[in-house]
């Protein structure tokens, strides 16, 4: 059988009390918007902004009262510093990606010994719940490369969020990364966040001379980047921004899409080049920019990284 992308859920769960009460209070709508959460739960790593108008707009059957009822009214999910989650989803979520590393291990051992690390690569996409393709060259290393980087920042927020750091207001990795990328524009964003977050925690969030860090986006916007120089042009960056604060509050996943996925921003003149991970995250970025005439003075070309 195939490796494929699901999720697990308890026989039975229908019978569970709290949904129960959903059922009776909601009838088959409530709990259709419960499992479209919880699907989109295990797609984000576990956590999702509690953005009720933005999963309405991303479902479009239901109404952002219905989904906020659902998420507020029965137990079924927690809302943390603007995020949703639930307890049972997190565990097995860990638990898949626990398996999932130790098979990787397993497959990357068998790799050097054989020299079949295509065939490795494509296995553990194929594990962390790729849709990469068996024949396919390109997309192989960039579906791949997607995945790691979802399955890396969703590691760094996970952290994050469990941990009580900063007096009780702890940033998450997305907060870190928006400075870096939009005020600092470092050359690597995401690596930077990993070697910020991995420093503070391992001097207790406290400077040089002790004193403790209270304002965690100056200690960010000090930070030092371990390769120097600018990434994308200024003027295309301060536009995109503006693109992404427009998406965050209407698509469900927005940061992975515009952030996360992004590679490259080149601005000649009035052209603006911007290239994604993947065909699927380029042709959802321009469907928004172009359908919301974002585009504002610019000629703006999607595509994929090569």
């Amino acid at each position: 059988m195939k490796d494929s992308q699901y999720l697990t859920h308890d026989i039975g769960a229908r019978n569970d009390p709290k949904l129960i009460d959903l059922q009776m209070e909601m009838g088959g709508q409530g709990l259709g918007i419960f499992w479209c959460l919880v699907e989109m739960l295990w797609e984000n790593g576990g956590y999702i902004p509690a953005n009720y108008k933005g999963i309405s707009f991303a479902l479009r059957w239901c109404k952002p009262s219905e989904i906020e009822k659902v998420v507020t009214g029965f137990g079924l999910f927690h809302v943390e510093d603007g995020m949703i989650y639930s307890h049972s989803a997190l565990e097995r979520i860990r638990n898949k990606l626990e398996k999932a590393e130790a098979l990787s291990q397993v497959r990357r051992e068998a790799g050097r010994a054989g020299g079949i690390a295509r065939a490795r690569n494509l296995a553990n996409a194929k594990q962390e719940g790729s849709n990469c393709q068996a024949n396919a060259t390109e997309t192989d290393s960039n579906c791949l490369a997607n995945v790691k980087q979802n399955v890396a920042i969703n590691k760094l927020n996970n952290k994050l969020i469990n941990k009580d750091i900063i007096n009780n207001n702890a940033p998450t990795a997305l907060d870190i990364y928006e400075i870096f990328f939009f005020i600092r524009n470092f050359k690597d964003p995401d690596g930077e966040v990993k070697r910020f977050l991995d420093h503070y925690e391992e001097c207790g969030w406290t400077y040089q001379d002790g004193s403790s860090v209270t304002d965690w986006a100056k200690a960010a916007r000090d930070w030092k980047p371990l390769k120097a120089g600018t990434r994308y042009d200024q003027e295309a960056l301060n536009w995109y921004r503006a693109v992404w604060n427009a998406a965050r509050g209407h698509i469900t996943n927005a940061d992975m899409i515009f952030l996360y996925n992004l590679t490259n921003i080149r601005r000649d003149g009035q052209k603006v080049a911007l290239r994604y991970r993947n065909e699927s995250t380029a042709r959802a970025a321009a469907s928004f920019i172009l359908d919301n005439s974002l585009t504002g003075d610019y000629e703006v070309d999607f595509r994929i990284s090569t």
